[in-house]
């Protein structure tokens, strides 16, 4: 897996005649820039002397009207091709984030929040962007003229530039000693910044919540300790640079005052001219850019660097679910059967495992349900037939196979599941409807709504399919939201169909008639159904029941009502909370 580094080589080497030419045209900008120079010295050794005429004069003056217009033409050619190449890393970088945290296992986007990686697909990419464009073409720059501008010196007055430099070492020994503690400065700041942007994102997400309890108080108060946070990450930064760019500027002064002190009487007592005095000020003052830039080049390479390390450690982890390298292929003529075999898992950091030794075997073609009490492992089961998380090897089987023999996207086409959190976009119905058959009719996907029991309430919206849903479907209910997933997967109609409590949020007589729906346009297709309400899964041809992580009992309603074990007491159970409720 590719770091930000080899990215950016990667970049590099494709646009390598970009870069070349927008190098060139900055180094042809550096070299007429040193040549105005030149040209004043010429004028004002002109006139002290008394040589000047309205020609040359005219002449200098054009040559320096000239240079002026092709310096702004080059900085025209070579800022789009660099600054336009840190464009292109900063794009490429972003979309290798976002495919990467596609490819990622549940279990790390657990780890890291959504705010985390935010922060890092916005402001430490911003960062990079600066370094590699700003930053890069500052250093460049500077280290350019900085050598041409004492070359120069050199050749106009070497004593002169020896004392005009004794003060230049003194910048890079502070710019070593303070970058070293910026790296770590900007590490700081940009962890900050992406607890607080979790934290924003986690308020905003349940500012219904938030409403409800009253609790405004407390989140302002959350968010006012992450902004003292960050501003103290960013002061205790801002001290580090304010120690930098004072002493660039200082030594920088030091030495246009020991020019002034020491080439004044040199060009007094004859030993330079007037025009090689100015002409050598002007050049200390070329020198004068790259020192005075140099804690700000530092600032922006020690940023880039802290947030390329972030960035990294985003696209090089590695997901704990793959592709085997030769995937095994399903028969597509063949009806699925599902089995977990002597299975035991266990999510990482868990005190206590989420199955134990379970097994269940679902016969293809047939209706087959999922109960038991709440954490007891059904939810579990349908994400590792799946390959949401990885089972034990040879523990979780579709037609006979290893699922960790297959490719997901294979596994997943033939094998659907539609978890319990409904989801909703902000998109139209239609989108969200059509999200696995995009080619779909409109009579298909009035037919799958119809399935649901959802398509009178759609009609009933101001735009039917075309009706924009809002944030996370807030214009609808928990139950029309349910309904509208379970419409979406049924669109799909896969061979394989994992339901995963599906319809919690609705009224038992819409589930009824959902639940009759489905058995018809599920007959002779495989289709496992958890469920917290026994009397909905009463249909099944067999039903698991469920343990604490095991499978303690199965046969079909009737057979499991009689052995008079945990399915039985909890079907009384809820009969009895259902007739006290009337």
């Amino acid at each position: 897996m590719q770091s930000a580094n080899q990215i950016v080589a990667s970049l590099a080497k494709r646009h390598a005649w970009g870069l070349i030419v927008g190098f060139a045209a900055l180094l042809a900008v550096d070299v007429l820039q040193l040549w105005t120079p030149r040209l004043i010295k010429s004028a004002v050794d002109q006139l002290t002397l008394g040589q000047a005429t309205q020609s040359s004069l005219a002449w200098l003056a054009a040559a320096v009207l000239g240079l002026a217009a092709a310096i702004s033409l080059l900085r025209l050619l070579w800022r789009p091709l660099l600054f336009g190449f840190a464009r292109r890393v900063e794009t490429a970088i972003r979309q290798r984030i976002f495919e990467h945290v596609q490819q990622m296992h549940l279990g790390y986007l657990d780890d890291q929040p959504p705010g985390e990686i935010m922060a890092r697909a916005t402001n430490d990419l911003n960062n990079i962007r600066m370094s590699l464009g700003m930053g890069l073409v500052a250093a460049v720059d500077g280290a350019i003229m900085g050598a041409a501008a004492i070359g120069f010196m050199l050749y106009l007055s070497p004593t002169l530039t020896i004392l005009a430099l004794i003060p230049m070492p003194l910048i890079a020994i502070a710019g070593r000693m303070v970058g070293r503690q910026m790296h770590g400065g900007f590490m700081a700041v940009q962890e900050s910044f992406a607890r607080m942007t979790e934290q924003t994102r986690e308020a905003l997400s349940a500012i219904g919540l938030v409403k409800a309890f009253a609790l405004a108080r407390r989140e302002e108060q959350r968010m006012a300790q992450a902004g003292r946070e960050y501003f103290a990450q960013n002061m205790r930064l801002a001290r580090l640079m304010a120690v930098l760019f004072p002493l660039s500027s200082f030594f920088t002064s030091l030495s246009l005052a020991v020019v002034i002190g020491a080439g004044g009487p040199l060009a007094v007592f004859g030993q330079i001219t007037a025009g090689d005095f100015v002409a050598f000020t002007a050049y200390l003052g070329l020198l004068t850019w790259p020192m005075m830039a140099l804690g700000w080049v530092i600032s922006l390479m020690q940023r880039g660097r802290a947030s390329m390390q972030r960035v990294s450690e985003i696209i090089t982890a590695r997901p704990a679910v793959s592709d085997p390298a030769q995937p095994e292929a399903l028969d597509p003529a063949t009806p699925l059967d599902l089995e977990i075999r002597d299975l035991s898992f266990r999510y990482p950091g868990a005190a206590n495992p989420a199955l134990d030794r379970a097994s269940l075997f679902v016969e293809a073609g047939r209706a087959t349900a999922l109960v038991g009490p709440v954490g007891c492992g059904k939810s579990t089961v349908l994400r590792l037939l799946t390959r949401l998380y990885d089972p034990p090897p040879g523990a979780a089987l579709i037609q006979g196979r290893d699922v960790r023999a297959l490719a997901q996207d294979e596994l997943r086409s033939r094998v659907s599941l539609s978890p319990q959190e409904a989801f909703v976009f902000s998109t139209s119905v239609r989108e969200n409807l059509a999200l696995g058959r995009p080619q779909a009719s409109d009579d298909e996907l009035w037919a799958a709504l119809r399935a649901a029991d959802l398509a009178e309430d759609i009609r009933a919206l101001p735009q039917g399919l075309e009706s924009e849903l809002g944030e996370r479907g807030h214009t609808l209910s928990g139950g029309q939201r349910q309904r509208l997933a379970l419409a979406r997967i049924l669109l799909i109609d896969p061979p394989a169909l994992l339901l995963d409590d599906p319809l919690s949020a609705v009224d038992t007589a819409t589930e009824r008639r959902i639940l009759a729906n489905l058995a018809e346009l599920r007959r002779g297709k495989t289709t496992l159904l958890v469920s917290h309400r026994l009397a909905s899964v009463a249909f099944a041809a067999r039903i698991f029941v469920m343990d604490h992580g095991r499978v303690v009992e199965s046969g079909d309603h009737a057979t499991l009502v009689a052995a008079g074990g945990l399915y039985q007491s909890l079907f009384a159970e809820q009969a009895l909370l259902a007739e006290l409720e009337g």
